[in-house]
C-alpha cells in the first residue's frame, strides 16, 4: 500500500488536545457562538476548565457528550437504540448508515457508543461545511477526518485514494472504528441507498481480494430513522431544483442554517439500530466473478440490512396512503384519520413560503416519508 500524509485530513490526537483547545478558546468567531449560549462568566470557566483537558476521550466525555445530550432532550421525544448490545468492545468497526442529518447521525452513534461503554468512532466530514476556521478545529477534536469534495480529475482520484489508506489503517492498525454516510450528502428524498462509488473509494487501499479487503474493515450498517425530517424544507428544495432541472444555488449561511435546524428542530422518535456485521454473507462472495457486479452486490447487501432495521413512523404510513390514493395502511391500523388530517396541515404549512410546482412540491413532501417503506417493501 502506497504511503500516505494525512496530516491535513486526519483527527486530532491526545497529545494535541490541549493546545488545540486552548486555539478555540481563542477564536473570536467560536467565542462569538459560545456567547449565543453562555454568559460571560461560563465561557471564562469553560476557558479554565478546557485547559486541564487533555485527552480526545475526555473532551468527548466531559464536553460535547453533554451538549449532545441536552440537544436529544431538546429535539427527540424518544430514543431507541438497538443492536449495540452485539458489538465488540475490543474490536474496532466501519459503520456506514443511511444519511439523514448533517451533523445529528454521527452525533447519535458515537453517542450510542460512549454511552454503552464503547469508544466512540472516527467520523467523515466534508470540507464543504468546515466554513470556519474554528468549524474545522473542533470537528478534529471530536475525532473527525477530512473528506475533499472540492477537487476534479486526478486530484480527486489521488484525495480518494488517501482517504480509503487512512479510513483502513484507522480500522485495521489503530483499532479505531470509523464512520461514514453510505453516500455523498444526506439523503434529499427519503431514498437510502449505498453508493457504490463509496465501496470503489474503500477498495483503492485493498490488496484485490475482494472478500479480505473488505471482511476486514468489519462493516457494519447502521439504520437511522427520524419521525419527523428536521430540515425537511431545504430538502424539499433539492429535490424540486433537481426534477426540473434548475441549479440549486447553496450559500456558506444555507449551509449553517441546514446544520443548526438539525441539531434543534423536532425530530420526535428516532431509532438508531446497529444492524449485523457483513461479513458472514461477505464469505459467500466469489472473489473470480466480476469485480462490479461483487460492489453492486455488497451495495444491495448494506441497503438489504438498513432497510430490514428501518424503524417505520406513522408518518411513513400516512404518505404512503395519500401518495397512493389509498387507506390500506389505515385499514391495517397504522395510523389514525386525525393523524392524516395533522399531516396535510403540516404539508401545506411547509410547503406554503416555497417557491415552485405546489403539485410537485407536496408530492416530494410525501415521498421523504413515504420512500423508506416503500423500498422496504420492493427491496428482496
Amino acid at each position: 500500500m502506497a504511503k500516505h500524509n494525512f496530516e491535513n485530513i486526519r483527527s486530532f490526537r491526545d497529545e494535541e488536545v490541549n493546545s488545540k483547545l486552548k486555539e478555540l478558546i481563542s477564536d473570536k468567531g467560536f467565542i462569538y457562538i459560545l456567547k449565543k449560549i453562555f454568559t460571560d462568566k461560563r465561557i471564562a470557566n469553560l476557558s479554565e476548565e478546557l485547559n486541564e483537558v487533555n485527552s480526545v476521550y475526555n473532551f468527548q466525555t466531559e464536553y460535547i457528550s453533554y451538549y449532545v445530550d441536552s440537544l436529544i432532550n431538546l429535539s427527540i421525544t424518544e430514543l431507541n437504540v438497538s443492536g449495540i448490545e452485539k458489538l465488540d468492545k475490543n474490536k474496532s468497526y466501519l459503520f456506514i448508515s443511511n444519511h439523514r442529518d448533517i451533523i445529528f447521525d454521527s452525533a447519535l452513534i458515537n453517542h450510542s457508543l460512549l454511552a454503552n461503554g464503547h469508544n466512540s468512532s472516527e467520523i467523515a466530514i466534508g470540507n464543504n461545511l468546515l466554513i470556519h476556521k474554528w468549524i474545522e478545529t473542533l470537528v478534529r477534536l471530536n475525532k473527525s477526518f477530512i473528506v475533499r469534495r472540492d477537487l476534479i480529475g486526478k486530484e480527486m482520484l489521488l484525495a480518494s485514494m488517501k482517504l480509503s489508506a487512512y479510513i483502513r489503517g484507522t480500522v485495521t492498525n489503530r483499532n479505531s472504528s470509523v464512520w461514514i454516510a453510505q453516500s455523498e450528502g444526506r439523503t434529499k428524498d427519503g431514498n437510502d441507498f449505498t453508493d457504490v462509488a463509496l465501496l470503489k473509494m474503500l477498495n483503492f487501499s485493498g490488496s484485490k481480494d475482494f472478500i479480505k479487503d473488505f471482511s476486514e474493515l468489519n462493516i457494519i450498517p447502521v439504520s437511522i430513522s427520524y419521525e419527523y425530517e428536521p430540515t425537511i424544507e431545504s430538502k424539499i428544495f433539492a429535490t424540486h431544483a433537481k426534477i426540473k432541472g434548475i441549479e440549486a444555488k447553496k450559500t456558506i449561511e444555507d449551509d449553517l442554517e441546514d446544520m443548526g435546524r438539525g441539531l434543534y428542530n423536532l425530530k420526535g422518535k428516532v431509532n438508531v439500530t446497529f444492524c449485523d456485521e457483513i461479513n458472514t454473507d461477505l464469505s459467500k462472495f466469489d472473489n473470480s466473478e466480476n469485480k462490479n457486479s461483487n460492489f453492486i452486490k455488497l451495495a444491495n447487501l448494506i441497503d438489504k440490512r438498513i432497510y430490514n432495521n428501518y424503524k417505520l413512523n406513522k408518518n411513513n404510513y400516512i404518505a404512503f396512503d395519500i401518495l397512493n390514493n389509498s387507506e390500506k395502511c389505515l385499514r391495517d391500523e397504522k395510523y389514525m384519520k386525525v393523524d392524516e388530517t395533522k399531516m396535510k396541515f403540516q404539508c401545506r404549512k411547509t410547503i406554503a413560503p416555497l417557491e415552485g410546482d405546489k403539485d410537485l412540491l407536496e408530492k416530494i413532501y410525501y415521498g421523504i416519508y413515504a420512500n423508506p417503506l416503500i423500498n422496504k417493501i420492493q427491496l428482496p
